[in-house]
This record gives C-alpha cells, sequence and structure tokens, in this order.
C-alpha cells in the first residue's frame, strides 16, 4: 500500500563508478539532491521536499548518523558495500518512529548470501579519481561469511568557485577514504538462524573556509560505523521472533577548530538500539509486535547542556489481503525521555480494479525531536547557536495512488500532502553574516505529484519519473530552500550479446538556498552515459561519462559562497567476478 522502490545490485553496479550515494538516490521518484562542492563533499537529500534530517536513514535496519546534526553522512558509505536500497516515501514514524516524516531509506550491505565468491573491482578517471574494492565470500554447511575492503578518493576541485568570497582558497578540495565490512551468519534450520554485521567507513574531505582564516588546510576526518547481531527463531509455525542489537557511530572532526588557537572541533554520537519484532501469520493477514529501546550518546570537544537521551517504543501493526482489498493498519507509542511521549499511526488501504490496475490511499502521521544541535549548539562565530526553546516538529501525510503492473511494464501515479508543523529552519540572523539561528517556522506545507515508469521491450529498457512539488512555508509562501518545483530522470539501456549501453537525462527546475527566496539556484539538465563490456565469463570492463556537455551549475549556495560543480566526469575500470 505505501509508495515503496528497491534499488537492486544490478542498479547500483550501474551507476556506481566513481558515483555517489546522495547521486544515486537522487535518481529515484521524489528525491532531491545537494552538495557543498565536488565529490567527497557533504551530501543532502530531500524526500518529498522534507528537510535533510526528515528522511531516516537505516544500514541493516540499524540507525546510523548524527544526534548533533539529525542527518547520516552519505558520502561516507561506499556503493560498494551496498546489495540494495530500499525506499520509503512518506510518514513513516508508526513503523520506524522518529525522524521518519519524509521517508525511510534502509541501506542492506552485501552479505555471504549474495556476494560472489571472489570480486576485484578498479577504476581510475577524472580529477584524479580512483576507486578498489576487493571482496570474498563463501559458505561451509551452515555457516556463511563475507568480507569486503574498499579504497578511494579524488584530487577534486575547488570548492569555492568565486574569489569574492572570504571562504575563497585557489586549491583542490578532493578526498580519499578507505572501508570494509564483515557479514556473518548461522542457520542450521529454516526455524533457527543467528547472524551478524559490521561495517566501518572513513573518508578526509578538505574543503573551503573563511573563519579563522580562509588559507587554513580545512579538512574533515569522518568515521562512520555500524555493528549488530540478531537472533530468529520460530517457536510455532505462525510465529517468528527476533531478537536484534546493534550500535551505530558518528565521529566527525573538523581541523582546524572553529575558534583561534583550537586544534580541532570534534564531534562523536553512539546509538545503542535494542528491538525485539514478533510476526505472526492470522486466519486473516499477518500482525506485528515490535518492542524497541534507542540509546543516544554524545561526546563533543564543545559543550552541549544535554549529552545523553533515550527513546522506549512499542508498536502494532497489521496488514492483510481480502478478496480485492489491501489494508494495513500500524501505531507505535515513543516515550521520549526529553519530550515526552508520542504516539503516531499509519493506514493504509488498497483495491485491486483488475490484474494490472490497483488503486491505493494513506493517511499517517509523524514526529521529529529537534537534535542537540538545533537546542543546544555553542554560540560560535560565523556559525550561530542552538535554540534550547525549539518544539519537536510534527507532520500529517495523506497520499493515493494508481498503479500499473504487467509482466513487462510497471507506473504509477501518486498524489501526496504532508502538513510539517513546528518546522524547524536554520536562518541567517543577517545577509551576511554567516551567523544562523534555528526556530519553528510554524507550518510547511508540501504537495505534490509523482509519475513513475519502467518498461521492458526486448533487449531494451526504459525507466523514468516527472515530479511536480509545492514545498513552501505555508505562513511566508516562499519555497523551502534547495526544493525545486518540478525534477525528471529519464533513461534508457540496450543489451547486445556481452555489450550493454545506455544513457541517463536528470534535470531539475530553479531552487532557492535562502528561506526568503532572494538567492535563486537555476535549473539544470544534465546528460549521463554508461557502457560495460563482458571480456570473458567474470572479467568485464565499464565506463561512465556523467554531465556529458559540461553543465555548469550550482547544488548549493550561500549567502556569499558558490560552490563548485565537478563538471565532466569520465570514469573507466575493470572487474572481476568469481562465483
Amino acid at each position: 500500500v505505501a509508495d515503496v522502490s528497491v534499488i537492486e545490485r544490478k542498479d547500483i553496479e550501474t551507476a556506481s563508478h566513481a558515483a555517489t550515494l546522495g547521486e544515486l538516490l537522487s535518481r529515484e521518484a521524489g528525491i532531491e539532491f545537494s552538495r557543498e562542492g565536488g565529490r567527497g563533499a557533504s551530501e543532502s537529500v530531500f524526500v518529498r521536499g522534507t528537510n535533510t534530517s526528515h528522511t531516516l536513514v537505516l544500514l541493516d535496519g540499524l540507525r546510523v548518523g548524527s544526534a548533533t546534526l539529525g542527518t547520516t553522512a552519505l558520502n561516507t558509505i561506499p556503493l560498494s558495500q551496498i546489495e540494495r536500497i530500499e525506499i520509503v516515501r512518506g510518514t513513516a514514524s508508526a513503523l520506524y518512529g522518529t525522524d521518519a516524516i519524509g521517508g525511510v531509506i534502509n541501506i542492506i550491505t552485501r552479505s555471504g548470501k549474495e556476494a560472489p565468491r571472489l570480486e576485484l573491482e578498479a577504476g581510475g578517471g577524472s580529477h584524479g579519481t580512483y576507486q578498489t574494492s576487493a571482496a570474498h565470500a563463501g559458505q561451509f554447511g551452515d555457516f556463511r561469511y563475507a568480507l569486503r575492503v574498499g579504497a578511494d578518493g579524488s584530487d577534486g576541485i575547488n570548492a569555492v568557485r568565486n574569489r569574492s568570497s572570504a571562504a575563497y582558497n585557489a586549491d583542490r578540495d578532493g578526498y580519499a577514504g578507505d572501508n570494509l565490512s564483515l557479514n556473518l551468519g548461522y542457520a542450521p534450520s529454516k526455524a533457527f538462524q543467528v547472524g551478524g554485521h559490521y561495517l566501518q567507513s572513513r573518508t578526509e574531505t578538505h574543503y573551503d573556509a573563511s573563519w579563522p582564516t580562509a588559507n587554513a588546510d580545512w579538512r574533515n576526518q569522518h568515521l562512520l560505523s555500524s555493528m549488530g547481531a540478531f537472533a530468529q527463531v520460530q517457536p510455532l509455525s505462525f510465529w517468528q521472533s527476533t531478537l536484534r542489537v546493534g550500535r551505530g557511530t558518528d565521529k566527525s572532526v573538523n581541523r582546524p577548530g572553529s575558534d583561534f588557537g583550537v586544534e580541532k572541533d570534534s564531534f562523536v554520537t553512539i546509538q545503542d538500539q535494542f528491538s525485539w519484532q514478533n510476526d505472526f501469520k492470522l486466519p486473516v493477514g499477518n500482525a506485528l509486535l515490535i518492542a524497541e529501546r534507542l540509546e543516544q550518546r554524545v561526546e563533543a570537544s564543545q559543550s552541549y547542556a544535554l549529552t545523553e537521551r533515550s527513546i522506549n517504543s512499542l508498536q502494532l501493526g497489521w496488514n492483510g489481503n481480502y478478496k480485492a482489498h489491501r489494508l494495513q493498519a500500524n501505531v507505535r507509542h515513543d516515550a521520549n525521555s526529553q519530550f515526552g511521549h508520542k504516539n503516531t499511526q499509519t493506514l493504509g488501504y488498497g483495491y485491486q480494479l483488475a490484474d494490472a490496475w490497483r488503486i491505493a490511499a494513506g493517511y499517517g502521521t509523524a514526529f521529529k525531536a529537534p537534535t542537540l544541535n538545533d537546542l543546544y549548539y555553542p554560540n560560535t562565530p560565523f556559525v550561530g547557536v542552538g535554540n534550547p526553546s525549539l518544539q519537536p516538529e510534527f507532520a500529517r501525510n495523506r497520499e493515493v495512488a494508481l498503479h500499473f503492473e504487467s509482466n513487462n511494464h510497471r507506473a504509477s501515479l501518486t498524489y501526496f500532502r504532508n502538513n510539517v508543523s513546528n518546522l524547524i529552519q536554520w536562518e541567517e540572523t543577517s545577509p551576511g553574516s554567516w551567523f544562523y539561528t534555528p526556530k519553528n517556522v510554524g507550518q510547511a506545507r508540501i504537495e505534490g505529484l509523482t509519475l513513475q515508469y519502467r518498461a521492458q521491450y526486448g533487449d531494451w529498457q526504459v525507466y523514468g519519473n516527472l515530479n511536480y512539488q509545492d514545498a513552501e512555508n505555508a505562513e511566508t509562501g516562499k519555497q523551502l530552500t534547495r526544493r525545486a518545483q518540478q525534477f525528471a530522470t529519464l533513461g534508457l539501456t540496450h543489451r547486445i550479446g556481452a555489450f550493454d549501453w545506455g544513457g541517463e537525462w536528470h534535470g531539475s527546475g530553479q531552487r532557492y538556498d535562502d528561506a526568503a527566496n532572494t538567492r535563486e539556484l537555476a535549473g539544470y539538465g544534465i546528460l549521463n552515459l554508461h557502457a560495460r563490456y563482458q571480456l570473458e565469463k567474470g572479467v568485464s570492463l565499464f565506463a561512465r561519462v556523467d554531465n556529458l556537455f559540461d553543465k555548469r551549475f550550482e547544488y548549493a549556495r550561500s549567502s556569499t559562497t558558490n560552490y563548485g560543480n565537478m563538471g565532466t566526469v569520465i570514469f573507466a575500470g575493470i572487474r572481476y567476478t568469481l562465483k
């Protein structure tokens, strides 16, 4: 019933050559992308016109990210580690808890069951970009494992391109990173299995800044890690029970610090998560009962008035089919140690009009507690200060969709309207001050239409999406920052024997980079090409050209700074796979 899509591994391999996770997600319906500089710089995604912090990002079902920023460092998660990505658009707090106002992105890493026995990949291209990875997986009886390592980097571009900016420094702002993962599983029977995972990704990204001096060697060192374990049992034929425990860590270190003489600013978020999920097969449909606990802790070089908080949650759900009817209902209660009790719910209904046609409608609520930066960020020159009087954001979403699904064609048209109360927005206190404070702007109204299509015509595949949305501050009538009213993707792929090739066009309308809508970001359209040739069994060559016509445009801007654009990017490499 919900608006869900999945990016499979084959789609990731087509798009992943030197691309980033944010760029990959932006090709999906309802998702926009922003970045302050070249690849390796901080990335943001906006799902259905909501704020970046309104999208909950999970790694193998566990939370990862910063409790100070309220976002996940997407640029640190390498595509080589990902098996598939599950995307839920719309309010989903009744299923996933706080933060899921715009949607949920669940990233599934590659396990021993899914990965090849051996895989080697290496490539290079424009701006001194390189990417390497190696993986080994195996299975001994009921035990399976997968180990994967990788490294990537780039000389980069100049992150700030206008000389009038106080942050301008005529250098190249590149990045370098490495990553590793380990997945283990043991399944002696269908009624019992245990497993665990560990993923760590480290990056060092250079950037430009003005305070205290633009000539400093500004760089951000980021560590993102996720580890978890689960045990799944089936006590009865109709009952499956899963215990899960995990920890997500986000460590960000900026050098030099934001004050004179300070070597570094350090921010560490640790999120411990516990859940007990029970799934029941009923005479009609399936029921769900989940108890969860989330503990967040922050360790920072700067002083915060509060550094720990927790949420205890209980969730009930049911979904089922009866003849042509599809039904879903979820309710959730969250007890937040800082903001008290919150209840959310989701109701969905679908009807199968004919074999290929169905309609669906849904209503859902969601909430998001202010981040620790929103509330308590220390007063810092040319950065800003928190606002301890902020209230949690709350959303009500309504949507209706028409779906068509046949053997070779899939299409959908979805209308949605999401009203967000107490929307939190950081605003510059005066133009050019570089000093920002957050406030509840009252009400945001986000309304839109999304059209999706995917079809197979013999050896040809066509896919695309067209999005129209009106994401505005309901009190001022101004567009929310960095969100366009129209954006679209159109792609075509073709296979001829051992040769695969394709092209993809991605375009966006104009946006604004400030709440007052005075700094316009012009619309853009870029064309990407990709190709792959299978030399022999297990060995393939690949190549990709992004922004073929070298379009110059801006993903982001500030009151004084124009951020650089990658321009045309060419990348090629080789992959060896032994299954």
